[in-house]
């Protein structure tokens, strides 16, 4: 399983992010020096796996950080929703900073380690790969979240103030049509950002059914892991 450059000058192979060939140090393909970041984020939504190649070529990963922090920042949301929904005292409250203890970090953590583990289970099969481009397009295959964060965001605060965000009383109880079209329209946000992982998975790899099956598995241990940190220790 390989996902290589092929020179056409010398027929050498050289890993997809290379820029000039190895053997010969003919250019293999345009150079792209920064991340128009949000140039990037719209291109991602129509065109992942490309837009991904692009982030992974890329000499400088700028605004990686900052989209890890926008994401981390709408998952200590998510957290911060769950924990107070599902609290088990339902006189206490949790605060945005116990989301971010409880689903910013982590999902920071989570991201980074398996970007490390995936760079290192390519290898195995045979595809050179390196840490850095795997974070980057990881954290930036979250841009559906940050698009919630940044549109939906303002909307449930005017339609429901904090109680979207406290349960206390629950949004669903106080407007039930309107929190259910929100809910719905956010679930979709996120299981986009999903196939944005196994994308960015394939752009690695080139391999459909490996990345399928490894995007998926990373999503849903990370999801899996916010939950339980989340709703079920508190």
């Amino acid at each position: 399983m390989k996902n290589d450059l092929i020179c056409g000058n010398c027929k050498t192979e050289n890993p997809f992010y290379q820029l000039t060939c190895f053997g010969c140090k003919s250019y293999l393909r345009a150079r792209i020096v920064n991340i128009d970041f949000w140039d990037t984020l719209w291109k991602y939504l129509y065109s992942p796996v490309s837009t991904a190649r692009n982030i992974i070529q890329s000499e400088n990963k700028n605004f990686v950080l900052t989209s890890a922090l926008i994401a981390a920042f709408k998952f200590s949301i998510i957290s911060f929703m769950l924990m107070n929904a599902f609290a088990r005292d339902e006189n206490k409250s949790f605060t945005l900073l116990d989301g971010f203890i409880s689903g910013g970090i982590p999902f920071i953590i989570i991201v980074t380690i398996f970007a490390f583990l995936v760079t290192l289970l390519n290898k195995a099969f045979g595809i050179r790969g390196r840490v850095k481009d795997a974070i980057s397009i990881y954290f930036y295959s979250f841009v559906p979240l940050m698009m919630v964060l940044f549109i939906l965001t303002p909307i449930q605060f005017a339609l429901f103030g904090e109680y979207w965000f406290t349960f206390n009383p629950s949004p669903f109880i106080v407007k039930p049509q309107a929190a259910i079209v929100i809910f719905i329209i956010e679930l979709f946000m996120y299981l986009w950002s999903g196939l944005l992982f196994i994308t960015s998975t394939y752009a690695l790899t080139k391999n459909l059914i490996y990345s399928v099956s490894v995007g998926l598995f990373g999503f849903s241990l990370l999801s899996a892991l916010i939950f339980y940190l989340s709703a079920v220790i508190n």
